[in-house]
This record gives C-alpha cells, sequence and structure tokens, in this order.
C-alpha cells in the first residue's frame, strides 16, 4: 500500500512539473522593491547578477546584485567600479560577466569591463575607439567581443566593432546593411552572432542579420515574424538564440509580454509562453540551470518600473550539449530523513532537489559524500544529477 501511495504521489508529481513547465514561477523581487530598468543581468555558476541601471528615481546606479535560486534571495554586492550608467549591454563569456558602454544622462561612454566571480573582482579592458554609445549591440564568440549600433553624440549608428581578447586591439568592420538604429535585439546562435531589429529615426523594425565572423560580413536573414520591436532583453542558450519582451512597433507596450526562439539552422522563429502581464521596456533576463529568469523593465501601460522576478524552463542542457542519461545514476536512501547520497558511473558536477512548484530547495556542486536534506519540508521533490560531460538523470524522492 506504501508503494502504491509512492507511485500515485510520483504520477502526480511528474504531472504537476509537466504542467509547470508550460508556465512561469514568480520568485523573489528585487531587494527593498525598488524597480529598474536597463539593467546588465548575468547568470554565472548557479547564481543570477544584476548590474546598474536606472533607479525610481530616474537615476544611472552602480548597484551591483547577486541572486541565490537556493534561497531565493538576493544580496548586495560592492557597487560597480566605473561610472554609474544606464542603458549599458551585457553579456556572460566563458564564467565571466561583461558590461560597457551606456551613458550618465547624456555622457555617452565607450568603456567595457569585466567581472571575475570566483575572485570577486572588475577589470577594465580596453576602450572602445568608436563613438561612445548607450544602448548597442553586444555579444562575444570566440574570444571575440562584438559591438555596435546604438545612439551616441552624432545619433543612431549602424558601425561594427570587434575587440580581440587575446591581442587586447580593435577592429572596423563593415557597417550593418540596413538602417542606423538603438536598443537591438542581439545573440550567439549556432556558429555565428546576429543583430537586427530596434528603434531608429523614426521607425521600428522587423530586419534581421548574420555577421559571419569568419569572412567578416553581413548576411540579410528573414524578417522576424513577429510585429517589429524594440527595447527587450536577450539571450543564448543551448545553441539558440532568444527574445523576450520589449515595446512593439508603435514604441509601446505589447499586449502580452511576447518570448521567440531562433533556430539558426533553418534561419527560423518559434513562439514560447509569453510572461506574464503586458511586455516591458527595458527588462533584464538570465539562465541558470535550464531556465530563463526575468526581471524589472518599465510597465509602459501606467509608467511604473517593475521589481518582480519570474522564470520559465528551457529546453536542453547548457552550453549546446546533446542531452544524455547519466548511466548507473542510484539515490539512496529513498525515503529520506536527513541525508542522500548518490552513486553513479560518471562524475557528477551537480546535484540539485526541486520541489513540485519547480524551486530549486538543494544545490550542491562537485558533490561528494552525504548530501544534507534535514530542514526540508516532508513530501515528495525530484533530485537531478548533471554530469561534467552535461549528461542529466533525474530521479523521484520522498523526504520524511
Amino acid at each position: 500500500m506504501i508503494l502504491k501511495k509512492h507511485y500515485l504521489l510520483w504520477l502526480c508529481l511528474c504531472a504537476g512539473m509537466t504542467l509547470q513547465a508550460q508556465d512561469w514561477v514568480e520568485h523573489a523581487g528585487l531587494p527593498n522593491n525598488i524597480g529598474k530598468h536597463h539593467p546588465v543581468t548575468w547568470g554565472i555558476d548557479g547564481y543570477g547578477y544584476a548590474a546598474t541601471g536606472t533607479n525610481t528615481a530616474n537615476s544611472p546606479t552602480k548597484d551591483f546584485l547577486r541572486y541565490d535560486p537556493v534561497s531565493d534571495s538576493w544580496e548586495q554586492l560592492p557597487a560597480f567600479p566605473g561610472q554609474g550608467r544606464s542603458f549599458a549591454i551585457g553579456t556572460v563569456y566563458e564564467g565571466e560577466g561583461y558590461l560597457g558602454f551606456g551613458a550618465t544622462n547624456f555622457n555617452y561612454l565607450g568603456d567595457i569591463w569585466k567581472y571575475n566571480p570566483g575572485t570577486e573582482q572588475w577589470q577594465m579592458l580596453t576602450t572602445c575607439p568608436c563613438e561612445p554609445r548607450r544602448h548597442p549591440a553586444f555579444v562575444i564568440r570566440d574570444d571575440r567581443i562584438f559591438v555596435g549600433l546604438g545612439d551616441g553624440p552624432s545619433g543612431n549608428l549602424n558601425d561594427w566593432w570587434e575587440y580581440d581578447m587575446n591581442t587586447d586591439s580593435w577592429t572596423q568592420h563593415p557597417d550593418l546593411p540596413g538602417p542606423v538604429r538603438h536598443h537591438p535585439f542581439q545573440f550567439v546562435a549556432g556558429d555565428h552572432v546576429y543583430a537586427g531589429m530596434g528603434h531608429g529615426n523614426g521607425a521600428i523594425y522587423n530586419d534581421w542579420y548574420r555577421f559571419d565572423i569568419n569572412d567578416n560580413r553581413w548576411i540579410k536573414m528573414k524578417n522576424f515574424p513577429g510585429e517589429a520591436r524594440v527595447a527587450g532583453t536577450q539571450f543564448d542558450h543551448a545553441g539558440y538564440g532568444y527574445v523576450l519582451s520589449g515595446d512593439g512597433d508603435n514604441h509601446s507596450f505589447m499586449p502580452t509580454g511576447e518570448f521567440w526562439k531562433y533556430d539558426a539552422e533553418d534561419d527560423s522563429w518559434e513562439q514560447m509562453t509569453p510572461h506574464p502581464g503586458i511586455s516591458r521596456w527595458a527588462p533584464g533576463s538570465f539562465v541558470l540551470d535550464n531556465r530563463v529568469y526575468f526581471l524589472g523593465g518599465q510597465d509602459r501601460e501606467e509608467g511604473l518600473l517593475k521589481f518582480d522576478m519570474w522564470s520559465l524552463p528551457l529546453e536542453g542542457p547548457s552550453n549546446g550539449q546533446e542531452f544524455h542519461e547519466i548511466t548507473d545514476f542510484r539515490v539512496f536512501p529513498n525515503p529520506a530523513k536527513e541525508l542522500v547520497r548518490i552513486e553513479s558511473a560518471e562524475d557528477i558536477s551537480r546535484v540539485t532537489i526541486i520541489s513540485p512548484e519547480g524551486r530549486i530547495m538543494r544545490d550542491w556542486k562537485n558533490p561528494a559524500g552525504n548530501l544534507i536534506t534535514d530542514g526540508l519540508t516532508p513530501g515528495l521533490y525530484l533530485i537531478k544529477a548533471t554530469s561534467a560531460t552535461g549528461a542529466q538523470s533525474t530521479r523521484t524522492i520522498v523526504i520524511q
């Protein structure tokens, strides 16, 4: 009877998790319920980060925050050491965060900074010799930062520059062939970088371009199939690119928080589950453990800055690795009281315990020996293991 009961609970849990995978889940919002637009956001080593941006007093900031998904809480870190700013841009590359450009009021900036979460230190890189600017495109591929577009003292731009991390040198490439613009969308997908859409000279665009990093040339792709848009957030994950929210073709809110996935293999877009509410201007996003976290931005209907945060599961392991099951993965004891152990033929790099609501309740990196489960509310959970090669396995576990 006990086994039958556990089996029925397992079926309910799996069904709930399947449904939950289609829904956004709310998490702890920004500290002190203070909203922000244009934050630079990263997901690195199991933590989310939000730096700089504009606060409710309409002032550029040097704020630097870290989110812990295990405790579902934010922590204030030492301030960003560069000039406070908004309208900046950034991304993650090989476990480090990059942030640059933006403006303090109308003092346009062209500097770039790198943050190492291991040492908790910032390093200023060589400033771009280009015109300083705010809300440009900014992507990294093969130890090269590609940056361009945006608006500066001379107005909207469509130039394109490359910073080589290995030679500490800048090179200018051909301009984007489309109109000048600012606040575009951009990401890495497949073997190339992409940019497009955005706003320039009174127009909102839906055009889309690929920059071939081997031949240093632009290729016009199919137009984005949805409403033309500007000023959302974007990220890449598991070989795909994503655009999320933003303003529509009238530079105001869209009825839903539209979410689109781009497949570079066939130059196609797929519409995903929109975030709750209307779309937002200048929000942030980061990815942790195959979940996108969405936060901040401005509600253009009410003119309010938002401080809430939501997440949605994504397909596939990080770094574009092909998914496969971990071999000989075993969890014991099950049911468990104060601790659990795992056994596997593969090297396990991470173990997480996930609640029926989809929240990460425990998170261990490079786990060894006993994993403490004491303090968890009794009930049914999922325990997920990830190997060093990107393989994953999930088991149901009962906590007593």
